[in-house]
């Protein structure tokens, strides 16, 4: 049984209490004329002869009806604030179930926005003088989705040799952290959200993460992916730190450890 119910029940209980103190009341009020005019027990208990009876039952009856009409008003009072009580606990519900369903189609909306960039990523490839162990013909084309993640990973963990700067001003490159960032920020907004479905989303964020960006490096350990100079080919190697830094937070996220 729920609290709205508990509510309803004491609501009709508080009402049943004022109609069987309003029928006590109606039962005193006609017995008391009857009761005073006559003869009980003792002749002092015989009010027929004291004056107008009328002002000896009004004034014997008036407390009876005021105290009656007291506690009837409480009685009334009180089912009162039970109900809006209930009332405004109702309105309460209704304006967390819209919140939440309001928050639900904003994570929805996120989560198609992030499919959306993800499936519309392309690559085709670093420029050529930066690259090392490439033929020309090996990086014609442009990529797709999935595959230009992992074409685009691979050049930079294999085969690009140029400055770091000019590595994050690559349009691709950026476009990669942007898409990090939202997948980021979608999990962040995941683990604290009482979305009904979040656990789904969840699970087709991890989905894409794994089997759509990082492909190419999802064995690969939070250490394995540092930017660290070469002795053999004296050039720096790995992920720029921001890359790095953001797959490390998805990964915590979504609680997932290389093989």
């Amino acid at each position: 049984m729920n609290q709205d119910t508990n509510k309803y029940e004491e609501i009709t209980k508080i009402l049943s209490n004022a109609k069987w103190l309003l029928g006590i009341g109606i039962l005193i009020i006609i017995s008391i004329p009857f009761i005073l005019t006559r003869e009980f027990f003792l002749e002092k208990f015989n009010f027929s002869s004291t004056g107008q009876i009328g002002d000896t039952i009004g004034g014997t009856t008036a407390p009876f009806l005021n105290l009656i009409g007291a506690f009837l008003v409480f009685y009334a009072l009180k089912a009162q604030v039970k109900a809006n009580e209930l009332i405004q606990k109702q309105i309460d519900k209704e304006n967390i179930e819209k919140e939440c369903d309001n928050e639900t189609n904003n994570l929805n909306q996120l989560y198609s926005y992030l499919t959306e960039n993800i499936n519309g990523f392309q690559f085709t490839s670093f420029p050529f003088e930066d690259l090392r162990n490439l033929k020309k013909e090996d990086i014609q084309g442009i990529h797709n989705g999935g595959d230009a993640f992992y074409v685009l990973f691979s050049q930079i963990r294999c085969h690009y040799h140029g400055t770091i700067h000019d590595l994050k001003n690559n349009q691709s490159v950026s476009e990669l952290l942007s898409i990090l960032q939202i997948t980021d920020l979608l999990l962040e907004k995941l683990q604290n959200t009482k979305s009904k479905n979040k656990e789904i989303l969840i699970t087709l964020t991890k989905h894409l993460f794994e089997y759509k960006i990082i492909t190419r490096i999802r064995d690969e350990s939070d250490e394995e992916l540092t930017h660290e100079f070469c002795e053999i080919c004296q050039c720096n190697h790995g992920l720029p730190d921001e890359l790095h830094k953001l797959i490390s937070s998805i990964r915590k996220k979504l609680n997932i450890s290389p093989i």
